[in-house]
């Protein structure tokens, strides 16, 4: 999914709450001027004043935009449907006049102007109306000139990928071109399009093709992390658990890879911007106490950065206290090749985990404040700054090292479809003492299975296990 679809989805929300309040301030407006009055004495002005009047306009403002969430207003998309759109703010609307009727009748003291519920009401459908739609002509102006454009590979031939082709190339508003054509399977020309053109979506148009090359086309777009998309048969036009959409007459289903797409996203990342900055403020005390004191057990950094691979294996540098000395530690700028070869010592004698990752109770490089740091987890604090930065979430899989992420087999892969975070699934459930696929097999179960509620759960008992949990190292 697009950045710029996330932005224009999101900006939604505001844009028609803001348009609600300004049609409902100009219905006000338009009842109390002059001309109105001349014609229509009124009074109720007197009974309930503007500012009142506003938090009235507010909360039924409010009260439609979630009407509107709920009827798929919000969804993710590249662009919408123009009469559908319509439609659904009518009746949005609607509803939320009638709303506002029920109270007027149940609560006497409100106002009892019809021009005014009238004006609002038929001023609300336009604003909104006219807000979305300068949105999307934003969007389709930049859509045009190739932002937010979504790279498509169609494979097979047949009418279904002739008629794609066709609406793609002679709609560029609906966000999609198309960058290449395979008859058939091909992987490394699909390696080669990828390196040279770029792909963001792989859409299989050939019902025919053999088991065998549709595994093969999953096993490509899993590893790079490609929207896969398909013409389904007959049969496969009803299942339920899939998203269907249709393009101008081909229907299309789409896999989703994670719940964490579209407005989970935006989600996750709210609270992760909330929760790190308020952790930073929070632990700045705590913090300044621990430098001081590293300072004074060992010479060297207070911070220790190393390079990890997070979201789409995209490398980012990771923030600790230090626990080690500084000699030990990894990277050019602290031991360097010297501390890993000595690091490669250690795990061939003393790895106390099986798979690709490193764990040794009593390491000989860790000083004697990093041991207290490590056994009570404050060294992963400043991985805040992370979350914070939008490299890592508070809750995901752990990030690993690159050479550890080398030894992965394909369905570890499938870690990567979403941000490494501070703690976990398999932080939960076992931490130190699970083996690396049991550790995998949790993290990718919350990938399938994730909701906010979840990370909810993960969040507390992360805090009850730093006072229980004895299998940190």
């Amino acid at each position: 999914m697009k950045r710029s679809e996330l932005v224009f989805g999101a900006a939604l929300v505001p844009i028609d709450f803001i348009a609600l309040l300004l049609a409902a301030s100009a219905a006000y407006a338009l009842r109390t001027s002059r001309y109105v009055q001349q014609l229509r004495p009124a009074v109720f002005e007197l009974d309930l004043p503007f500012l009142e009047y506003l938090q009235l306009a507010v909360a039924v403002s409010g009260l439609i935009v979630i009407i509107f969430a709920l009827q798929g207003l919000y969804s993710i998309q590249v662009t919408r449907r123009p009469l559908d759109e319509a439609t659904r703010i009518f009746s949005g609307i609607s509803m939320g006049m009638m709303a506002m009727i029920v109270m007027m009748f149940l609560q006497a003291e409100l106002f009892q102007s019809r021009f005014i519920l009238l004006a609002a009401y038929g001023l609300g459908v336009l604003f909104v109306a006219c807000g979305r739609w300068l949105v999307h002509r934003l969007q389709v102006f930049l859509l045009r000139r190739g932002v937010g454009v979504h790279r498509v590979v169609l494979v097979g031939n047949g009418r279904f990928a002739d008629q794609l082709a066709q609406v793609y190339a002679r709609e560029p508003h609906l966000g999609f071109r198309v960058v290449a054509t395979l008859p058939s399977v091909q992987r490394e020309a699909l390696e080669r399009i990828l390196r040279t053109r770029g792909i963001d979506e792989v859409i299989k148009t050939d019902q025919t093709l053999p088991a065998e090359d549709n595994l093969q086309l999953l096993d490509f777009c899993d590893t790079y992390k490609l929207t896969y998309r398909y013409v389904p048969d007959l049969f496969e036009t009803y299942a339920a658990n899939i998203r269907f959409t249709q393009v101008r007459g081909v229907p299309l289903m789409e896999l989703q890879r994670t719940p964490l797409d579209g407005w989970g996203r935006i989600a996750k990342r709210v609270i992760d911007v909330a929760g790190s900055a308020a952790g930073l403020l929070v632990l700045s005390p705590l913090f300044l106490l621990a430098a001081l004191l590293i300072r004074l057990d060992s010479p060297g950094p207070i911070f220790y950065r190393q390079t990890r691979v997070g979201r789409n294996t995209q490398p980012f540098e990771i923030f600790k206290f230090r626990s080690m000395k500084a000699e030990y530690c990894l990277g050019e700028r602290y031991g360097g090749s010297a501390a890993a070869a000595y690091e490669e010592t250690l795990r061939l004698k003393a790895n106390e985990r099986s798979g690709p990752l490193f764990k040794m109770r009593r390491d000989p490089r860790v000083t004697r404040f990093g041991r207290l740091l490590r056994k009570t987890r404050i060294d992963e604090l400043p991985q805040l700054l992370n979350v914070f930065r939008g490299e890592m979430s508070l809750i995901g899989p752990r990030p690993h090292l690159p050479h550890e992420v080398a030894l992965y087999s394909k369905h570890h892969h499938k870690l990567f479809t979403i941000k490494p975070g501070m703690t976990g699934m398999a932080q939960v459930q076992g931490n130190a003492g699970l083996s690396f696929e049991q550790e995998a097999k949790l993290d990718i179960g919350y990938i399938e299975d994730w909701s906010l509620w979840l990370d909810v759960l993960l969040l507390l008992k992360t805090f009850r296990i730093l006072f229980t949990d004895h299998n940190a190292v």
